[in-house]
C-alpha cells in the first residue's frame, strides 16, 4: 500500500483490497508501533563498544532470541526496567492435492506486536502487569475454500481477517502468586481449556480452543471482549479457575477490529476449570491434567428446529472437556518448562448440549516427541487424531427432512483429521513446520471424498 495513511507499506499484496476496507483502522495498529518508540525513550543509551567481526555477529544474531536482536542492548535494558516487547509473523500455508470439493492452496498469516509492562519495576506495584497487543490477520481458508470441513486445516486463519485490538488487560497477582486476577479486553479460549503444546500443529482441531466451543460464545483470539479471570493456587501442584466473559457475536466481524462498545452483546460465558499439573516419579516427568466447563447464558438456535420451517431458540449453551498433556519418556536433561526433551501424550475428550451446539462430542489423542536427532534438541515430531460429532438433535432434523422429500438433505455423522509434522526450530527465533493432514468426511459427510493436505508453517519471532 502506498496511501499516506499508513504507517508502513503492506508487504502481503495480493490481500490489499481486503485490508484496505479497514483503513481507517490501522491508525490504532499504527499506535502499536508508536508505542514502541515511545516506550523505547525510556532506556538508556547504551556504551559504545567495537563493533563484533562479521562471523561473531552473525553467530549472535543466529543464538539470539529475537529476529531483530538487542539492539543495541535496548531491549534487554527495557526489559530491566519492566517493559517487555513483543511482536511476532505466524504464516500456515496449505494445498489438497487430492479430495475435498475441489482442488486448491491458499495462504493465511498473522502479524502481531504488543508490550508487556511490569508494574513492580516501573512504579513499584508488586505483581501488577498490563498487557497490550495487536494483530493483522489476512489470507484464505483452503477448509473454506476448497474441502468443506468443519475444522480448519489453518488454525491460524479466521477469527477477525483484519487488523485488531486483541489484549488490553491489567493482571494482579498477590500471595506470592498464589492468587491471580486479569481482567479488560481477554479472550477465553486464552484463559481455558489451553496448553502450548497443542499448537505444536497446524489443524485447527489441535491447536487453539477445544472444538465444542466453536459455536458456544466462547470469545476465541484475536477477537477479544471485556471479562475478568480468577485462579487460585490451592497446592503447588493444584489450581481453580473461574472467570466471567462478553458474549457478543459482532467482534469478531472485519469492521469491529477496534470496537469496544457492548452493542451486540447477547449474554456472558461463565467457564470454570480444576487443574492437576504433577511431575511424576524420578525422572519428573511433568504433566498438566484439566477439567472444566462452561455456560453461556445467550439464547441460541434449537439445533431439532424442522430443517426448512419455523426456528426456535433456546436459552444458553453448555460443555464440558478433559484435557490432558503428559511426559512419559524423557530424553533429555530437565530444561525450561516447555523445552523438555521426551515424548509427550495428548488427550482431549469433551461433550456440549446437543440442543444448542453443533459439535457434540469431541476427542483427540496424539503424542508429541521434543529433541529428533543429534543436535536437535528443540526439534518435534508430532502425530495426532480428532475427531467432532455432530448434534444429534440436528441430524435428527436431517433425517426428518429426507422422510418427508427424500435425498433433500445431507445427514451429517462426524468427521475426523489426522496430521503428521515436524517442527525444525532453526534458531530461537524461528521455525518451519511441514505437515500432512488427512481429513476423513469433511463436513461430516460421505458425499464428499477424503482430503489429503500438504501444509506448512512458518513462524518468527522478531
Amino acid at each position: 500500500m502506498n496511501s499516506p495513511n499508513h504507517c508502513l507499506p503492506h508487504p502481503f499484496a495480493p490481500f490489499q483490497g481486503s485490508i484496505r476496507k479497514v483503513s481507517g483502522k490501522l491508525l490504532m495498529y499504527c499506535a502499536a508501533a508508536v508505542s514502541w518508540f515511545v516506550i523505547l525513550g525510556a532506556a538508556a543509551a547504551p556504551a559504545q563498544s567495537p563493533p563484533p567481526s562479521p562471523a561473531a555477529g552473525l553467530s549472535s544474531w543466529l543464538q539470539g532470541q529475537y529476529m531483530t536482536g538487542d539492539w543495541g542492548g535496548t531491549r534487554s535494558a527495557l526489559e530491566t526496567k519492566g517493559v517487555t516487547l513483543r511482536a511476532g509473523y505466524l504464516s500456515e500455508s496449505a494445498a489438497n492435492p487430492s479430495g475435498g470439493l475441489r482442488q486448491g492452496a491458499t495462504y493465511t498469516h498473522q502479524v502481531d506486536a504488543g508490550f508487556d509492562l511490569d508494574l513492580d519495576k516501573l512504579i513499584n506495584l508488586p505483581g501488577g502487569k498490563i498487557h497490550v497487543l495487536f494483530t493483522e490477520r489476512a489470507g484464505q481458508s483452503l477448509a473454506a475454500q476448497s474441502i468443506g470441513s468443519i475444522i480448519s486445516v489453518q488454525e491460524v486463519f479466521g477469527s477477525g481477517q483484519n487488523i485488531r485490538l486483541a489484549e488490553f488487560s491489567y493482571e494482579q497477582s498477590v500471595l506470592n502468586d498464589r492468587l491471580k486476577a486479569k481482567l479488560g479486553w481477554i479472550h477465553a479460549s486464552d484463559d481455558f481449556a489451553s496448553s502450548p503444546l497443542f499448537c505444536y500443529f497446524q489443524n485447527n482441531g489441535f491447536c487453539g480452543q477445544v472444538a465444542i466451543v466453536i459455536n458456544s460464545g466462547f470469545t476465541i483470539f484475536p477477537s477479544g471482549s471485556w471479562g475478568a479471570v480468577l485462579r487460585a493456587g490451592i497446592y503447588d501442584d493444584f489450581y481453580l479457575k473461574a472467570g466471567v466473559y462478553e458474549v457478543n457475536p459482532t467482534l469478531s466481524l472485519a469492521a469491529n477490529g477496534f470496537k469496544l462498545g457492548t452493542s451486540g452483546a447477547t449474554g456472558v460465558i461463565v467457564p470454570g476449570e480444576i487443574g492437576w499439573q504433577p511431575v511424576l516419579g524420578p525422572a519428573a516427568l511433568p504433566g498438566h491434567y484439566r477439567i472444566g466447563g462452561y455456560y453461556d447464558t445467550s439464547d441460541a438456535s434449537y439445533l431439532g428446529s424442522p430443517i426448512g420451517g419455523p426456528q426456535s431458540t433456546m436459552r444458553g449453551r453448555w460443555g464440558f472437556y478433559f484435557q490432558a498433556d503428559q511426559m512419559v519418556l524423557r530424553t533429555g536433561p530437565r530444561s525450561r518448562p516447555g523445552l523438555d526433551q521426551g515424548l509427550t501424550v495428548l488427550a482431549v475428550a469433551a461433550y456440549a448440549g446437543p440442543d444448542t451446539a453443533l459439535l457434540q462430542y469431541y476427542w483427540q489423542f496424539g503424542f508429541l516427541q521434543r529433541g529428533t536427532f543429534a543436535g536437535r534438541d528443540q526439534d518435534t515430531i508430532g502425530l495426532a487424531v480428532s475427531q467432532v460429532r455432530v448434534s444429534n438433535q440436528l441430524v435428527a432434523s436431517q433425517n426428518l427432512a429426507n422422510t418427508q422429500l427424500p435425498g433433500s438433505v445431507a445427514v451429517q455423522s462426524a468427521e475426523t483429521t489426522i496430521e503428521l509434522n515436524y517442527r525444525a526450530q532453526l534458531t530461537p527465533w524461528s521455525s518451519v513446520m511441514p505437515n500432512i493432514q488427512y481429513v476423513m468426511q469433511p463436513n461430516a459427510v460421505t458425499s464428499i471424498p477424503n482430503a489429503l493436505v500438504l501444509g506448512l508453517q512458518v513462524r518468527l519471532t522478531f
